[in-house]
C-alpha cells in the first residue's frame, strides 16, 4: 500500500509556506504533478522536496538553478525505501545536473564541485513531523489495563 501525500501535508511535513510552494512549483517540474487538494506525493517525493528545501534555505541555492536536478532527485528519492535512505547520502553536482545515492559512509571522489546531503537527519526530521501530526488518542478506546490473573487460571492457559 502506497501512502500519498496532499500539498498540505507536503508543506507541514518541509515546514515551507504556502507561497514558497507555489514559487518552487512553478520552478519544478515534479511538483507540478498534483492538481489541486488530492493526494498526489509518495514519501520519496516528501525528502526530495526537503533536499530541495535544504539547497534553498541552508545553502542559498535559487530554487531555479534547481530546477535540472528535480525530475533525477525526484526519481532517485522515490527509488528507494525510507530505511535505505536514511543510511544514504545524496551527492549532487548542480551544474553538471548530476546526482548519486552512496552509502552514508562512502568516500565520493571527484574533480568538480559536490554537494554532498545526508539523508539520515531528514528522513528523521520528516518521520517526526509525520507522526506528530497524526492524532495520538486516535486510537485511546483499545487501551487496556493490566488485570490480575489468579494461578488456577494460567494454568488452564489463562480461560477461566
Amino acid at each position: 500500500m502506497t501512502v500519498l501525500y496532499t500539498p498540505g501535508q507536503l508543506r507541514s511535513a518541509i515546514s515551507i509556506a504556502p507561497e514558497t510552494y507555489r514559487h518552487w512549483k512553478k520552478a519544478l517540474a515534479p511538483l507540478r504533478r498534483g492538481r489541486g487538494h488530492s493526494p498526489c506525493f509518495s514519501s520519496g517525493d516528501l525528502v526530495a522536496v526537503s533536499v530541495i528545501r535544504s539547497l534553498a534555505t541552508d545553502m542559498a541555492i535559487r530554487v531555479g538553478a534547481l530546477a535540472p536536478i528535480a525530475e533525477p532527485l525526484f526519481e532517485l528519492c522515490n527509488l528507494s525505501p525510507w530505511p535505505a535512505l536514511e543510511r544514504a547520502k545524496v551527492v549532487i553536482n548542480v551544474p553538471g545536473a548530476q546526482l548519486q545515492l552512496r552509502p552514508e559512509l562512502a568516500e565520493v571522489v571527484s574533480d568538480q564541485p559536490l554537494i554532498t546531503i545526508p539523508l539520515g537527519p531528514m528522513v528523521a526530521r520528516l518521520r517526526e513531523q509525520l507522526l506528530a501530526a497524526s492524532d495520538s488518542r486516535e486510537q485511546a478506546s483499545l487501551l487496556f489495563p493490566p488485570m490480575p490473573i489468579n494461578t488456577a487460571a494460567s494454568a488452564r492457559g489463562g480461560r477461566l
